[in-house]
């Protein structure tokens, strides 16, 4: 397994758990009704899951990067 594999993976893992995290708290702000405050449990789930999810895109955005100029660099030298 490569560098960029691995970086994928572990990029792709990141993301699912903070795309989790935000799913969980839409669900918790919808499941608990509407009484006229706010949803804290939601709203700090939601201030960690976004973090997380583009901290996992970031790092799926720079294995692709790199997967893609290992790529070119390849064909290149051939």
């Amino acid at each position: 397994m490569n560098e960029f594999r691995a970086l994928r993976l572990v990029g792709g893992i990141i993301a699912a758990a903070g795309g989790l995290l935000c799913v969980t708290a839409v669900i918790a702000t919808f499941a608990v009704g509407f009484d006229g405050g706010a949803n804290i449990g939601a709203g700090l789930l939601l201030l960690v899951g976004v973090p997380v999810a583009i901290g996992g895109g970031a790092i799926l955005l720079v294995a692709a990067v790199g997967s893609l100029v290992r790529r070119r660099g390849r064909t290149s030298d051939a």
